[in-house]
């Protein structure tokens, strides 16, 4: 190593080491894949349930809710796909965080609007409230930060 002018070895600074960060990227993006994986498996099996779920938000017309139920258990796959694929995890990341801060705002407009909605998201024998629903979405958006903070270059210097 060389010494700066302080006199001083520089050395790599930042918890965790390159190892935990590598381990904490694959957990983290894992959680998020696995998730979304079995949501769109669910919504696959039954689409106009699905359809039907969109529907209760109040949201799109029913032309639209019915597009939905169709596309976006595909974009879902495509995304926990693409979050375990080195290649393809920082935009997956971002487009991921966008979905979930959609559903997040629609979860909030029910709670708003006083709208007593199940999220829909794996089915109907997990049905959740919003409220739950809000929370588990914001886990998985702090598990997306995770994945972005544990990939970030190691800083060096003194």
């Amino acid at each position: 190593m060389m010494t700066g002018e302080t006199g001083l070895r520089s050395v790599t600074i930042g918890w965790p080491g390159r190892r935990a960060r590598i381990v904490a990227t694959w957990a983290a993006h894992g959680v998020v894949a696995g998730v979304f994986a079995a949501a769109a498996g669910f919504k696959l099996v039954d689409p106009a349930k699905f359809a039907t779920d969109i529907g209760h938000y109040r949201l799109v017309p029913p032309v639209v809710a019915g597009a939905a139920a169709v596309y976006l258990p595909w974009l879902e796959l495509a995304l926990a796909a693409a979050l375990l694929a080195p290649r393809w995890r920082r935009a997956a990341r971002w487009v991921a965080g966008a979905v979930l801060v959609g559903f997040c705002a629609a979860l909030a407009s029910t709670l708003w609007r006083g709208i007593d909605v199940r999220c829909g998201c794996f089915g109907e024998g997990s049905a959740t409230g919003p409220g739950w629903a809000l929370a588990r979405n914001a886990a998985l958006l702090g598990c997306l930060a995770l994945g972005a903070w544990a990939v970030r270059p190691a800083k060096t210097g003194v």
